[in-house]
């Protein structure tokens, strides 16, 4: 099958553009539907609406898959100051926080780094820390969950970490490492304060002042729910590429940047190539299977229990491109797990001509639904996009009440879904010997997560 790429790519382009929905699914998401904590009534009704959209766009195959969730549900939580039982201050759980309730002397620990904590060994046995949850400057990076870890050995027993934004925000961390086989499992209480509460904190600390930290909350089990239609390749239908998303938030959120963005553009791509096939005749070579996935934010359980039901060591995608967290700034090229495909993809990208990039990730990232994938030996992307470095000021409210539709930039979504339609239907169509033909060694990817377990993922 021979494809006029200028005539399909303008196509979607301008449809992309002139006909977008975006506008329609980030408002439903987010305003009609609103949170969607995964197990909830709320991404119940998201995934309802996903699958009614993929049956409009005519996709084959549209179902949706029900799984248990290990979930969690914190009903109070406080910090107080002894002698100041009139103060309240800002508080919010992280995320699988277990139950508290600890009166006990606060030591500021920094960063909680080993030079740190080492001349505050006697003080830290039944202590509450508060600690920093950044990066200590000009030190080797050492993520949160090893910081708690060392913590934990030290006999601390709760630990506060303040926001690093002021403005009295607060949101929903994590304490655990996601490549752990319960990312779940935390090592120690944590509850997150605001900045401005943090420095409150930090000088009581000073003066040896004694906290009352509790919290509430229980692990219990919902079903929770994936979404995918199908659209069939023209010339290799047997083989798939993959595009996906998590259509979940944390407990109190909206999820308008984090992650309507993601599974708006999945809808939209799919319409996109659906209504190119429909209308002219031109389709994916390779098939594709569009998905969106339920509790991302619970440890990747939605992503991880569809491919569990769907890849044995045979047939596995070609490729999983995974959207999230859209809404930061706009796309700069695409970031493979593993190396491979950089020759594959950097051509495709190069015949877009728009000076998007590949690039290859120093370590596995186990931030988002690409991993069970690359995990299962599949190679899995993520979207390079301004998340980290100069993205937007107004997106720095995820994991919480404020990541609302304002956050969004509905121009971008339109030009994410343009570029990520032409990109799909040209990889969908490159030749079956364009691509590796060993497959990915699962033994050494699961050595490569232990080794790499607690480092930080460079993004940049």
């Amino acid at each position: 099958m021979t494809v006029d790429w200028p005539s399909a790519e303008s196509s979607l382009m301008g449809n992309a553009w002139v006909c977008s929905r975006a506008n329609d699914h980030v408002n439903m998401l987010c305003d009609s539907i609103g949170v969607r904590w995964g197990g909830s009534e709320g991404e119940r009704r998201a995934a309802e609406y996903i699958r009614s959209r993929f049956e409009e766009y005519g996709l084959q195959e549209t179902s949706t898959e029900e799984f248990e969730v290990d979930t969690w549900e914190a009903t109070s939580s406080s910090i107080s100051i002894d002698g100041e039982d009139d103060r309240i201050l800002d508080v919010r759980p992280s995320l699988f926080c277990p139950s508290v309730t600890a009166t006990a002397p606060i030591v500021d620990v920094g960063f909680g780094m080993a030079h740190e904590v080492g001349p505050l060994t006697g003080r830290l046995d039944g202590a509450i820390a508060l600690i920093s949850g950044a990066y200590e400057p000009f030190s080797p990076p050492e993520s949160l969950t090893i910081r708690l870890e060392r913590l934990a050995t030290l006999g601390v027993v709760a630990c506060i970490t303040p926001y690093a934004a002021g403005g009295r925000r607060t949101s929903h961390g994590h304490a655990g490492d996601w490549r752990d086989d319960d990312p779940n499992t935390v090592s120690l209480p944590l509850v997150h304060t605001s900045r401005e509460d943090g420095a409150l904190l930090a000088r009581r600390a000073a003066s040896g002042a004694t906290v009352t930290l509790q919290v509430d909350s229980q692990r219990t089990t919902a079903t929770s729910r994936n979404v995918m239609g199908d659209l069939a390749g023209d010339i290799w239908p047997d083989e798939w590429l993959v595009l996906g998303a998590h259509h979940d938030t944390t407990v109190d959120s909206p999820g308008a940047n984090d992650n309507a963005s993601g599974s708006t553009v999945v809808l939209e791509v799919a319409r996109l190539l659906a209504q190119l096939k429909r209308e002219q005749g031109i389709g994916p070579g390779r098939s594709i299977r569009f998905v969106t996935f339920g509790s991302e934010e619970q440890g990747l359980q939605g992503s991880a229990a569809y491919v569990e039901r769907h890849y044995g060591p045979d047939p596995m995608p070609r490729l999983m491109v995974n959207l999230d967290e859209l809404g930061t700034g706009s796309m700069k090229g695409v970031v493979l797990q593993f190396p491979e495909l950089r020759p594959l993809i950097q051509k495709e990208l190069d015949a877009m001509g728009e000076g998007l990039k590949c690039h290859v990730l120093a370590q596995m990232d186990a931030t988002g639904d690409g991993f069970p994938f690359a995990r299962k030996g599949i190679q899995a992307a993520m979207l390079w996009r301004w998340r980290f470095v100069g993205r937007h000021p107004d997106v720095a409210f995820g994991h919480s009440s404020s990541d609302t539709v304002d956050k969004v930039r509905i121009r971008e979504l339109k030009e994410y879904a343009g570029f990520l339609a032409r990109l799909m239907l040209r990889v969908s169509h490159t030749t079956p010997e364009e691509w590796p033909q060993e497959p990915l060694d699962t033994v050494e990817i699961k050595a490569r997560i232990a080794q790499e377990r607690g480092s930080v993922v460079r993004t940049m």
